[in-house]
């Protein structure tokens, strides 16, 4: 990064800056830094979240996370919470009326049979701190304690005022391209004159921390992700912290009938939490309160000139299914690689426009099912009748499954739906690439970790000469590209586990082959050998890159 005085000013050039440090944020620093992209991350807060929310990250984020090497230290971080699952409803805690909504988040799926991951419950005021030092060690710059006044942007980059707020200090940053991840009233959005589309708002809780070490001897013998109570006096939706003595309650409130958050009192806060337990006496002691509005909204575009807009900023939904951060984050991870491809000349600029051919109708598809999931689960404050008859992919084919159909993706229907009615990975392009075990060098990963910083082809053991053809391609492009022969013969790479079935796996012969883009999505596939191979993958690249 370069620093100058100007007029007494100080400027800084760098390739991308991020407006805003929450979890979508420091992800694209995370990801952008992991493919040796310099960066800023600018936010206005003085460090990361001290709230216990966005907790639920599902298995594609994990599976990002681990491509990322942070699943390790997320699971630590998370290890208060791993034993939790399901989502309880009860009249109250101390109640007779207890029943299972939904048992088990996995819905009783194997899940190492298609992921290198699983769920993870990990609060954002704990992943963030995670991400933030990753993003420092690789590089990143991040600045709490700033914030974006103003921008400009032309043919050529961004202009940006930035403000430190402790001193007044002002400067401006020269960038490529920003990221806005600035939240859900985001300014820049605002700014760039992007519409939303959507319902909009609702409903409305406020969300209260607190302590009691007596509340878990009311919780049962299994812990779950959350519980709501039913009874009036009580209504709410319980999630534990720690599952010992820290606990968050999502209360209803009414905005519209006039109701404020000073209304909140602590006094009214520990009745409400003494109602939901069904104890008069529990101990509590409030420790924090914060409203949050659950929104069902959708940018008409994701981006204008070189900003784009990613998370919250670009679509918010209702925290039930744990679809919203999870969303945000893999907007990042989609982008982050696209960035990079253009920044280092192996893509053109019409790469960038996938973007929103790709995350928006992913939202929009998401938010479909997040809604009905706060239906299905009786969130409080919201119970609207419209959807109840409705049956859209249960939560992990929304999580796994859903399907682009862009530019960027060489082979695939742009008439058939984001996310299939049941639960279909099997290599086809515009879909996640499938998981299958397998050893390379000795060492036991999941195909899932070949794909982050290159282009991959994989193909079968009579898939010798899409190797060969990776090579040049590779070379006439060059595009960094790895290939790899799967299969037990002596001239393979990657060995599978002895019952699996790599051309079942991806929908090819044993002389086919899948390419992956780095966000492993199966960019194009050949079902079986091609006389002209090194042309047919050529022009494969060639489109995905947008260089036609």
């Amino acid at each position: 990064m370069d620093g100058k005085s100007v007029s007494g000013r100080a400027t800084a050039s760098v390739p991308v800056l991020i407006v805003g440090g929450s979890l979508v944020g420091l992800s694209t620093s995370v990801f952008l830094g992991r493919l040796g992209i310099e960066h800023m991350l600018v936010e206005r807060h003085a460090g990361t979240s001290m709230h216990p929310r966005g907790r639920g990250n599902n298995v594609r984020t994990m599976e990002i996370f681990r491509t990322a090497g942070l699943e390790a230290r997320i699971r630590e971080a998370a290890a208060a919470l791993a034993g939790n699952d399901g989502v309880l409803q009860v009249d109250t805690l101390a109640g007779s009326r207890r029943r299972w909504i939904i048992r088990d988040i996995s819905a009783g799926t194997d899940v190492s049979r298609i992921s290198s991951s699983n769920w993870c419950l990990c609060s954002q005021n704990d992943l963030e701190p995670v991400l933030l030092s990753r993003a420092r060690r690789q590089g990143g710059d991040i600045r709490f304690g700033t914030e974006m006044l103003s921008f400009t942007q032309g043919r050529e980059g961004v202009q940006a005022r930035m403000r430190r707020r402790e001193t007044g200090d002002t400067y401006t940053v020269n960038a490529d391209f920003l990221v806005a991840a600035d939240g859900p009233r985001s300014s820049i959005r605002e700014f760039l004159g992007i519409d939303q589309s959507g319902p909009g708002d609702l409903f409305h809780n406020v969300s209260i921390t607190f302590r009691s070490k007596k509340l878990k001897d009311y919780i049962g013998e299994k812990p779950f992700v959350v519980c709501y109570i039913t009874d009036p006096i009580g209504e709410g939706a319980l999630l534990p912290v720690d599952n010992e003595e820290r606990w968050v309650i999502h209360v209803p409130w009414n905005p519209d009938s006039g109701e404020s958050l000073e209304d909140f009192t602590d006094d009214r806060c520990v009745a409400h939490i003494r109602a939901a337990a069904g104890v008069p006496d529990v101990d509590v002691e409030i420790t924090g309160k914060a409203p949050w509005h659950a929104s069902s909204r959708v940018a008409d575009s994701y981006a204008k000139g070189r900003v784009f807009l990613a998370g919250d900023s670009a679509h918010e939904m209702p925290p039930t299914g744990a679809f919203g951060s999870n969303t945000g984050i893999q907007d990042a991870h989609n982008l982050a690689w696209k960035l990079a491809a253009v920044l280092r000349g192996w893509a053109g600029r019409p790469l960038l426009d996938t973007y929103q051919q790709e995350r928006r109708p992913t939202a929009l598809a998401t938010i479909a099912r997040a809604c009905l999931q706060a239906v299905e689960e009786q969130h409080p404050g919201f119970s609207p009748e419209e959807g109840r008859n409705n049956d859209p992919a249960d939560i992990m084919t929304v999580a796994l499954c859903y399907r682009y159909a862009s530019n960027a993706v060489v082979g695939a229907s742009p008439e058939r739906s984001v996310v299939p009615e049941t639960f279909e990975l099997g290599g086809e392009p515009g879909s996640r690439a499938p998981h299958m075990w397998i050893t390379r060098e000795g060492v036991r990963i999941s195909t899932l970790d070949l794909y982050e910083r290159s282009f991959v082809v994989l193909s079968g053991p009579r898939g010798h000469a899409w190797r060969d053809a990776a090579e040049r391609a590779s070379g006439t492009l060059g595009v960094p590209v790895d290939a790899y022969l799967v299969g037990s013969g002596r001239d393979c790479d990657l060995v599978p586990e002895p019952d699996a079935d790599w051309g079942k796996a991806h929908g090819t012969a044993e002389d086919g082959a899948v390419l992956v883009r780095p966000d492993g999505c199966v960019a194009w596939r050949a079902h079986a050998g091609m006389p002209h191979a090194e042309r047919d993958l050529t022009n494969a690249l060639r489109t995905v890159l947008c260089r036609d």
